[in-house]
C-alpha cells in the first residue's frame, strides 16, 4: 500500500479561516479531493498546515489527518447541520473503515450556527439524527491524539460499532454552552471492544464521557443516528480525566448488553450535577435490568459546583441495575457544597421516563474512602444510601471526618427495595458522625466490624 502525503496548502485549499472565529473560503471540495486519495490509491496522509472553513468531510480507511498545531484544523460553516467529520462507509452491521488517525489541531463545530438535530421540526428522540461534531460508525483501529474539539452542537464524538479505539490528549472546549443542548464529550455506544481513553480534559454541557452500550432505539433505529448501533462494551481503560466545571462526568448505561472489564482511574476537577452514573435506565418500561460485569473506579477527587440539571438529584456515584463486581478505591470527598449522596444504590425512582431501576449488586467494595467535610452545607442525606440490594458490601481502610457535628449518617438503608445481606467494615475511623449504620427496618442480615473507631464532639 502506498500512502501519499498531501499538504492542504498545496492541494488547492485557501486556508484563510480561523479555528476560533471562522470566516474565509469554503475549502471542503479541495480537502475532500485530497482525502479521496485513500479510496483511490490505498492511503493518504493529509497535513493541515492552516485553518479551513468546511461543511463536512468523509474519511476512508488508511487515512491520517495531521494538524501542525492547535491553530490548524477546521471550522464548520453555519447551517451545515451534520458531522464535520465522518467515516466514508458508516455501517451498523459491519466494520468497513479501518486504520484512521487524527493527530493534533482544532475541530470547531460552530455550535450556535448548527441545528441540534435533523429534521429540526420533531423532538430529537424521534429525529433522524443528532448533529454531532465527529462521527464513526463501524471502525477498527481508530487513533485520535492531541486533538481539541470546540463548540460541539451535541456530542463531540459519537462512535458506535467499533474495535480498538485509542484517544489520548483530548481537549474539549465549550465557550458556546447551550442549556439542555446534549453537548456531551466522548459518547460511545456498543458493540465495542478494546478502548483506551487517556488524558481527557475540558468542559461539556452533558456527559463528559458516556459508555452507553444500550442507548435507546426507536424501533430498529437509534435515536442518535440511523447507523448508530447498540451492544456490549468490554475491555476499557479510562485513565486521567480532568473536568473543568463539566455538568456530568461519566455515564455507563446498560439495558441488557454487557458492560464488563472497565477501569476508570485518576479523575479530578470540578463538576456540577453528577460524577458517575451506572444506569439501567428503563426497567419499568421494558423490564430490562442492566448487565454490568466488573467495573473499577480508583483515585477519584472531584469537587462540586452548583448543580445545573434537575432530572436527577445530584450525586457522586449512583448505581442501578444488575452488577457482578463494583470497586470504588481511593475516593476523596471534600467539603460538599450541598447534601448530595456520595454513593446512592438506587431503589425505586419516581422520575418520569426513567422507571424503576433497583440496584442488584453481588459485590461492592469501597476501599480507601476519605471524607473530609468541613463545609457549611448541611448533610441531611446519608453519605451512602442503600435503597437497592447488595449481597456483599465491604468498607475498609477509610476515614470520615466532619469538622462539625452535622448529625450525619454514614450508611443508611432506605426504601422497600433496600437489602444488604452482609455488611463488613474494618479499619475505619470516624469523627462527628451521628450514626455509622442506620437500619431502622432491619434490612441488613449480617454486620461484621473490626477496628472501627468513632469519636463524637461533645
Amino acid at each position: 500500500m502506498i500512502t501519499k502525503i498531501i499538504h492542504a496548502s498545496q492541494a488547492g485549499a485557501r486556508l484563510d479561516s480561523n479555528v476560533a472565529t471562522g470566516g474565509g473560503t469554503d475549502d471542503t471540495a479541495a480537502l475532500q479531493k485530497a482525502l479521496d486519495v485513500a479510496r483511490d490509491c490505498g492511503g493518504v496522509h493529509l497535513v493541515m498546515d492552516g485553518a479551513a472553513l468546511i461543511t463536512a468531510l468523509k474519511v476512508y480507511s488508511n487515512t491520517t489527518i495531521e494538524c501542525l498545531n492547535k491553530e490548524c484544523g477546521f471550522y464548520q460553516a453555519g447551517h451545515s447541520d451534520c458531522a464535520l467529520l465522518i467515516n466514508a462507509n458508516p455501517s451498523a452491521s459491519e466494520i468497513v473503515d479501518c486504520n484512521i488517525t487524527l493527530l493534533g489541531g482544532t475541530y470547531n463545530q460552530n455550535c450556535r450556527q448548527q441545528a441540534h438535530h435533523v429534521p429540526a421540526e420533531v423532538h430529537y428522540s424521534k429525529a433522524e439524527r443528532l448533529v454531532v461534531a465527529i462521527a464513526f460508525f463501524g471502525v477498527e483501529n481508530l487513533l485520535v491524539r492531541d486533538v481539541t474539539v470546540r463548540d460541539q452542537r451535541t456530542f463531540a464524538f459519537l462512535i458506535t460499532n467499533w474495535l480498538k479505539v485509542t484517544m489520548e490528549n483530548i481537549r474539549l472546549e465549550l465557550p458556546g454552552f447551550i442549556h439542555a443542548g446534549n453537548q456531551d464529550g466522548i459518547h460511545l455506544q456498543g458493540p465495542g471492544r478494546f478502548l483506551v481513553l487517556r488524558n481527557i480534559q475540558g468542559c461539556t454541557g452533558d456527559d463528559f464521557i458516556a459508555l452507553n452500550g444500550d442507548e435507546e432505539t426507536n424501533g430498529e433505529k437509534s435515536w442518535a443516528h440511523p447507523y448508530a448501533t447498540v451492544g456490549p462494551i468490554t475491555d476499557v481503560l479510562i485513565d486521567t480525566v480532568m473536568v473543568d466545571d463539566a455538568a456530568q462526568v461519566v455515564r455507563i448505561l446498560s439495558r441488557e448488553s454487557l458492560q464488563d472489564r472497565i477501569t476508570i482511574r485518576n479523575v479530578s476537577g470540578n463538576y456540577r450535577s453528577f460524577g458517575f452514573y451506572l444506569s439501567a435506565w428503563d426497567y419499568k418500561r421494558k423490564g430490562l435490568q442492566g448487565n454490568f460485569g466488573s467495573i473499577v473506579f480508583e483515585n477519584i477527587d472531584l469537587r462540586q459546583t452548583k448543580a445545573n440539571y434537575t432530572y436527577t438529584e445530584p450525586f457522586l456515584f449512583r448505581i442501578s441495575g444488575r452488577h457482578r463486581s463494583l470497586t470504588l478505591r481511593n475516593v476523596q470527598y471534600h467539603d460538599p457544597v450541598d447534601d448530595r449522596y456520595l454513593v446512592h444504590l438506587e431503589g425505586k425512582t419516581d422520575i418520569p421516563d426513567m422507571g424503576d431501576t433497583p440496584a442488584e449488586v453481588e459485590s461492592l467494595v469501597i476501599d480507601g474512602l476519605h471524607i473530609q467535610d468541613s463545609g457549611e452545607a448541611a448533610q441531611t442525606r446519608p453519605y451512602i444510601r442503600a435503597s437497592g440490594h447488595v449481597r456483599h458490601l465491604v468498607v475498609r481502610n477509610s476515614e470520615i471526618y466532619c469538622a462539625k457535628n452535622k448529625r450525619v449518617v454514614f450508611i443508611a438503608t432506605e426504601g422497600k427495595h433496600a437489602k444488604i445481606d452482609r455488611l463488613t467494615m474494618y479499619n475505619v475511623c470516624a469523627e462527628n458522625v451521628a450514626e455509622m449504620v442506620s437500619d431502622p427496618d432491619k434490612k441488613i442480615t449480617h454486620v461484621e466490624t473490626s477496628n472501627v473507631v468513632t469519636k463524637q464532639e461533645i
